[in-house]
């Protein structure tokens, strides 16, 4: 018999653990058994009166890196991904501010920022942000009572507690009683009335009781209409922080550094530039890109280079990517919308709309074509690739920014017509 402290426990245990348990147990004592698991107010007593065991941080813990297997740690947060560590998240202009109040509140839980709402696009890293804060809190003191969940698991759970008599006292103890809680995509509690109330409650009662609270959406909170309003205030009451779309730099740091991660065997630099500069929509995508270029050359049982790896992805790049677009040709659609000559973006002018021209054509060069910056810079009048990659990145970060609307338009028409006039 196994004395749990209420019907939450007992019912989380009979239909998540007690396959594992009876095995355990039936090993170790070394014959059948049955096994009960019962609501005893012994249980409740005994937690409450035994003296926290000190647990030191686990080696190397101290620096952000994973709990390793078999830790306490790790045992009580096995749903976290071990991977998703401050050590591995690749910092850069689009995500700085983000990691750094991250990791303000993982070294001091409610001190600093409180709540804590973070919201980018999906697949640029919300979910390894947040659990990256759980697994620095917990190397940092592993007393801490830490719960990560996705809104999907919260809105579960709740509707189990409310169907099921005697369970809602359990509920509402398994998340109020925490010390940091954090709840990833919480866009999905849109039309889930009774569950935004519960949310609320439990909201208000970890903030009033001086309790971190980090919460992850797609879109900042006055974006959330289908959220109360109440909701809405609570979210922005706190830090507001977005995680953008990296750049080209930076997405050429992620793949750096998930091949040394991976070990993987990458023949040719060009390689990871080659994918990067041409998977832009998020950092998912651009994990899938390398994967499957991996392991066609596996397949294939050749080295991993700029052929293969334009061969291994033909599939999925954009159609674009795919045509024989030219400097030139995307120097004489710019000059055309612009009203200009080429020779002008050629050239040496510096006036303000020829060199907003310029850096436009620079842009679409990289984003179009196959050409290296090197190979840009030499069609716009011999100008060093530095000179195209701040082009490109100055751009990138306009569009990034979602403000300059004209700017957005002027790119999809010259982008739409270069398309179609080679497709």
């Amino acid at each position: 018999m196994l004395g749990v402290p209420n019907d939450f426990a007992r019912d989380w245990i009979e239909r998540r653990f007690a396959g594992v348990v009876h095995d355990a147990l039936g090993e170790v004592l070394g014959g059948a058994i049955e096994l009960r698991v019962v609501v005893d107010e012994r249980a409740a007593d005994a937690g409450a009166a035994a003296e926290p065991e000190e647990i030191s941080p686990p080696a190397g813990a101290a620096a952000g890196g994973p709990p390793p297997a078999g830790s306490a740690v790790a045992a009580n947060h096995a749903h976290l991904n071990p991977r998703y560590v401050f050590d591995r998240f690749v910092v850069g202009p689009h995500n700085e501010y983000a990691t750094a109040v991250a990791r303000s509140v993982a070294e001091a839980p409610a001190v600093a920022y409180n709540p804590v709402f973070i919201y980018a696009d999906t697949g640029l890293g919300k979910t390894h942000l947040i659990q990256a804060i759980a697994h620095a809190a917990l190397a940092r003191d592993p007393r801490l009572q830490v719960k990560y969940v996705t809104v999907e698991r919260f809105t579960n759970d709740f509707i189990n507690a409310v169907t099921d008599r005697g369970r809602i006292d359990g509920f509402k103890q398994a998340y109020r009683d925490n010390d940091v809680l954090l709840i990833d995509d919480v866009q999905f509690l849109a039309e889930k009335q009774q569950t935004q109330v519960e949310f609320f409650h439990t909201f208000n009662s970890l903030y009033e009781a001086d309790k971190q609270i980090v919460i992850t959406s797609d879109r900042p909170p006055h974006e959330l209409q289908a959220l109360e309003e109440r909701l809405r205030s609570r979210f922005g009451q706190g830090v507001v922080v977005d995680i953008g779309r990296p750049d080209l730099e930076t997405r050429i740091a992620i793949l750096r550094k998930q091949v040394k991660w991976e070990g993987l065997a990458v023949a040719e630099p060009e390689v990871l530039e080659y994918i990067a500069s041409r998977i832009t929509a998020n950092i998912r995508e651009l994990y899938g890109a390398l994967t499957r270029v991996v392991s066609f050359a596996s397949i294939r049982g050749e080295e991993v280079t700029v052929d293969l790896t334009k061969e291994a992805l033909k599939d999925i790049l954009p159609k674009a990517y795919m045509q024989p677009i030219t400097v030139e040709m995307v120097q004489a659609e710019v000059a055309r919308q612009f009203g200009c000559h080429v020779n002008e973006l050629r050239g040496d002018k510096r006036n303000q709309n020829i060199a907003y021209a310029r850096q436009i054509a620079m842009y679409l060069s990289r984003d179009l074509t196959e050409s290296s910056l090197s190979h840009i810079g030499d069609r716009f009048g011999g100008r060093h690739h530095t000179t195209v990659l701040y082009a490109v990145d100055k751009i990138e970060r306009l569009l990034t920014d979602d403000r300059d609307r004209q700017l957005h338009e002027l790119v999809q028409v010259i982008s739409s017509r270069l398309k179609t006039a080679r497709s």
